[in-house]
C-alpha cells in the first residue's frame, strides 16, 4: 500500500505548491445574447461613414450558434464597420501575454485575398508601431505571392523586410518563406510554420503579443490553434502598447466578398515560469525512482 500512497502524495503536495495560471477575459463576444440588429449596435457602434454603416446580426453562418456578424461585400470604402471600446489590457510582459482572436468564416478561399479583416488597437485613432495588429485579408499580395495562399496579419509599423526596411524582400528572420512584398504597415502571410492554405469555412485566427526583454514587442500568431508566425523584436520599449479597442471588419472595399466574424476574445495569459515545469519534472522523476526503489 505504501508504494501508492507515497507517489501520490507526493505529487498532490508538489500540485498544491504550483501558481494557478489563469487567463483574465478583458473583452469576449459571442453573438448570441442580441436580440436584434439594434442590439448589436449598441454594444458594437456602426463606425462605417457610407451606407450600409454596420455589419449584420446573422443566422446564416455561425461558429457558436445562433449568429455571428455578416460584413457584406462591397466595392465601396467606408461601409459595415463596427467598433467596441473597452477596459485596458495592460501592457503585455515576461510574465503575461496579452492574446486577441476571433473566428473568420471565409467565404471565397480560392481566389486572392480580400480585405476582410479585424484589429485589436490602441485607441480609435493608431498611428504608432504597435498600435494596431490586425488578423485576415488584404489585396496587397495575391494567392501566389510569399508562398501561397494564406491567411495574413499586420502590425502597424513593423516593416515586413525586417530592421534594414531597404525595400527589399530579405529571408524572413524568424523562418518560413520570403514575404514578396516590402514595407511598413503591409500584410503578412502566416506560413512560417507549415501550417495549412485557406480553405472555405470556419477559421480560429489568434495573435499573443508579449516581450521577452521589456526592450520591444513579440507576437506570435495561430491558425486554427497552430503556430503559424513569428514576428520578434518589434519597436522600442516606449511603443510596447496597452490596447482598448477592437474593430469589426476593415471598413474598405472588398471586391464584393462577404465574410463572417464570431467569437471575439481579448484576454491577458500568464506565461507559466519556466521553473514551474522544472519542479513538475523533478517531482515526477523522483516519484518514479521512488516507486522503483519500493518496488525493488
Amino acid at each position: 500500500m505504501n508504494r501508492l500512497i507515497y507517489p501520490t502524495a507526493v505529487l498532490f503536495f508538489l500540485a498544491i505548491g504550483l501558481p494557478t495560471v489563469q487567463a483574465a477575459i478583458i473583452m469576449g463576444d459571442r453573438f448570441d445574447t442580441y436580440a436584434d440588429q439594434a442590439a448589436f449596435q449598441a454594444a458594437w457602434p456602426a463606425i462605417g461613414t457610407v451606407a450600409p454603416l454596420s455589419g449584420d446580426l446573422s443566422t446564416a453562418q455561425a461558429k457558436s450558434a445562433p449568429n455571428s456578424i455578416e460584413v457584406d461585400g462591397t466595392l465601396t470604402s467606408n461601409q459595415q464597420r463596427n467598433q467596441r471600446i473597452f477596459a485596458e489590457t495592460g501592457f503585455p510582459s515576461a510574465t503575461e501575454k496579452v492574446v486577441f482572436s476571433f473566428d473568420f468564416y471565409d467565404t471565397t478561399p480560392a481566389g486572392n485575398p480580400f480585405r476582410q479583416n479585424s484589429s485589436l488597437q490602441d485607441t480609435t485613432a493608431p498611428s504608432g508601431t504597435n498600435q494596431l495588429i490586425s488578423l485576415g485579408l488584404s489585396n496587397n499580395q495575391l494567392v501566389a505571392n510569399s508562398g501561397g495562399n494564406y491567411y495574413m496579419a499586420r502590425i502597424l509599423g513593423y516593416n515586413t523586410d525586417g530592421p534594414d526596411a531597404d525595400a527589399l524582400a530579405d529571408p524572413d528572420p524568424d523562418g518560413g518563406p520570403t514575404e514578396s512584398v516590402s514595407g511598413a504597415g503591409l500584410f503578412f502571410k502566416l506560413n512560417d510554420f507549415g501550417v495549412g492554405l485557406r480553405s472555405l469555412g470556419w477559421h480560429n485566427l489568434k495573435v499573443a503579443i508579449s516581450t521577452d526583454d521589456g526592450l520591444s514587442t513579440d507576437y506570435q500568431f495561430y491558425v486554427d490553434g497552430v503556430l503559424a508566425e513569428l514576428v520578434s523584436n518589434v519597436g522600442t520599449a516606449a511603443q510596447i502598447r496597452s490596447y482598448d479597442t477592437v474593430r469589426l471588419g476593415s471598413g474598405l472595399s472588398n471586391a464584393s466578398t462577404a465574410a463572417y466574424y464570431d467569437n471575439m476574445l481579448v484576454r491577458r495569459v500568464p506565461v507559466p515560469e519556466p521553473a514551474t515545469f522544472t519542479l513538475v519534472g523533478l517531482g515526477c522523476a523522483g516519484i518514479m525512482l521512488a516507486g522503483r526503489g519500493r518496488v525493488a
